[in-house]
C-alpha cells in the first residue's frame, strides 16, 4: 500500500473512534451511563487524586465556572465532595465520594472485561504488538503534543495509573 502519512491519519481518525465505540459500548446497566462525557474525564481524573477546581479547569480546558457547575451537577448525585485545604480553608479541593470511587473502579472492571472479551479473539502475539503500537502512538502524541493541545495526551496517562479492582488478574508472563 502507498499511501502517504495524511492518508494514514484519515483512516485512523476513522477507525480509532469506532473501534472505542465498539469496545466501550455504554452498557445500559451501567449506573454512570447517564453522565455526560465532561463529568466523565472530570471523574477519570478525580479518581487519581484531589485537584483543585481552578487545576481541573486548566487540565480539562474549562472555565473554573464550568469545573464548579460540573463538580455541583456531580456532588448533588453523591459523587463528587468538596474538602477544605487544611492549610488554607479558603482553598476547596475536589475528590470523588466512597460511592464515586467504587463507581469507577466498578466501570473500569467492565471495561477491562470486554477488552478481554474482544482480545481472547486475537492472537496473544498480536495483542501485545497492538499494544505496543498503542504505546508507541501514545508515546509519538506526546512528541507532538507542543504543537496541539495535550490535554487528552495527560488524561490517556492518569487513566493507564487507575488502580486495578483487587480481584483483577494479570496474565502477563
Amino acid at each position: 500500500m502507498d499511501d502517504s502519512t495524511r492518508d494514514r491519519a484519515v483512516r485512523l481518525e476513522g477507525l480509532l473512534p469506532r473501534a472505542l465505540r465498539t469496545v466501550f459500548k455504554p452498557d445500559a446497566h451501567d449506573p454512570l451511563v447517564d453522565i455526560p462525557v465532561g463529568q466523565m474525564r472530570m471523574m477519570r481524573l478525580l479518581a487519581m487524586k484531589t485537584w483543585t477546581p481552578s487545576n481541573l479547569g486548566e487540565e480539562l480546558g474549562l472555565s473554573v465556572s464550568a469545573v464548579t457547575q460540573m463538580a455541583n451537577r456531580l456532588d448533588s448525585i453523591g459523587l463528587v465532595l468538596r474538602v477544605e485545604d487544611p492549610s488554607d480553608r479558603r482553598v476547596k479541593h475536589l475528590t470523588l465520594t466512597p460511592l464515586g470511587q467504587t463507581m469507577m473502579l466498578q466501570r473500569q472492571e467492565r471495561r477491562v472485561g470486554r477488552l478481554e472479551s474482544v482480545l481472547s479473539h486475537m492472537p496473544a502475539d498480536r495483542q501485545i504488538e497492538f499494544i505496543a503500537v498503542l504505546e508507541e502512538l501514545l508515546e509519538a502524541g506526546a512528541k507532538a503534543s507542543e504543537f496541539v493541545d495535550n490535554s487528552i495526551f495527560m488524561e490517556a496517562e492518569m487513566e493507564q495509573k487507575l488502580p486495578l479492582p483487587a480481584n483483577y488478574v494479570s496474565e502477563e508472563k
